[in-house]
């Protein structure tokens, strides 16, 4: 028996001994590829797996693109307080590699240190003033702040430096800032340019409020249709098309939408909220009272929902407002 226990501990030993080694150059790259290629197939917990291996071996204090692709990995699984540790680490080792600052700014945008992530991205832009990746992300950053003048201005000099490389974004995002600015045409334009480069749904969701906004209801219903055909946030798109429904008081298609997708948004409050709607408009106040009380717990601080709560809290049920909530209705980005 005791020998048996020596066995397995020597055993054990030797497995530990042997992971512990360091990798050969060659095993490390291959590593690194490998890593690589997951992170491209989005395969981020996988890609994390190796590159935690990768950062402890001694290859990466001579290779700190590990950190930069840890740090990505990091960014894309939503952890950013440690993607943002890796890329300090990288930029430690390569301080006036541009594409680390950028890094850096995207993951600082998204824990809201605005002030550092426009550092980082005008340091970027000082360095190569004709870098469409930094003016985008520039804009980004003024988008996040409702700076939509400042965002729109960013997102044309990404356009205009280019040199014809562009990418989908470059449009969709520049679409975001002419729609907050009610430019609703040129929002629609760059919004359909952008899908002649790549599907993306929540552009088609952006199309069926821009064509809302533009009244032209059968265009928005053709895209809501493209994206419940596909399967692809069929909520969402079913939502967004009974609005169109109300406003053209085709009462019985919005009944057969919101039943259709009942238990599936049961804790949704943007579904309770055009239900509510519904039921104001066909004259059932007890069911949008219901309705609205679950949108309400569910969602405290929408103001369309604050709006409905007042409008049932009267005997008289103003329904201009209602319509003007109808006509104020918008996609959320």
């Amino acid at each position: 028996m005791k020998k048996l226990y020596l066995i397995l501990l020597f055993s054990m030993f030797f497995a530990f001994t042997l992971a512990a080694q360091p990798l050969s150059y060659d095993s490390f790259t291959k590593k690194y590829k490998e890593a690589a290629q997951l992170y491209y197939q989005k395969r981020y917990e996988s890609a994390l797996q190796i590159l935690d291996i990768l950062a402890a071996d001694d290859y990466a204090q001579t290779y700190p693109s590990v950190f930069l692709s840890r740090s990505l990995v990091l960014y894309y699984m939503g952890r950013y307080d440690e993607a943002k540790i890796d890329i300090e680490k990288a930029i430690a080792f390569q301080p006036y590699t541009l594409k680390l600052r950028l890094c850096r700014s995207m993951i600082n945008m998204a824990l809201k240190e605005y002030e550092e992530a426009l550092a980082d991205i005008n340091y970027c832009l000082e360095k190569n003033p004709t870098w469409a990746d930094a003016y985008h992300q520039k804009g980004l950053i003024y988008l996040t702040l409702s700076n939509y003048s400042e965002a729109l201005d960013n997102f044309d000099n990404a356009l205009a430096t280019a040199n014809g490389s562009y990418k989908p974004e470059y449009f969709s995002d520049r679409g975001f800032a002419y729609y907050y600015l009610h430019y609703f045409e040129k929002a629609k334009d760059d919004f359909l340019h952008s899908l002649t480069l790549t599907e993306n749904d929540n552009v088609y969701l952006c199309l069926i409020d821009v064509c809302y906004k533009l009244q032209q209801y059968d265009e928005g219903i053709k895209y809501a249709n493209i994206l419940i055909k596909q399967g692809r946030r069929v909520e969402s798109a079913i939502i967004d098309r009974a609005y169109i429904y109300l406003v053209q008081k085709r009462y019985d298609e919005v009944k057969a939408d919101l039943d259709l997708i009942e238990k599936s948004c049961e804790n949704l409050s943007s579904y309770h909220k055009v239900k509510a709607v519904y039921a104001i408009l066909t004259g059932d106040k007890a069911s949008a009272i219901e309705a609205v009380d679950k949108a309400y717990i569910l969602n405290s601080q929408d103001k369309d929902i604050l709006i409905l709560r007042e409008a049932l809290s009267t005997d008289e049920i103003d329904i201009r407002k209602i319509v003007n909530l109808l006509i104020d209705f918008s996609y959320t980005f």
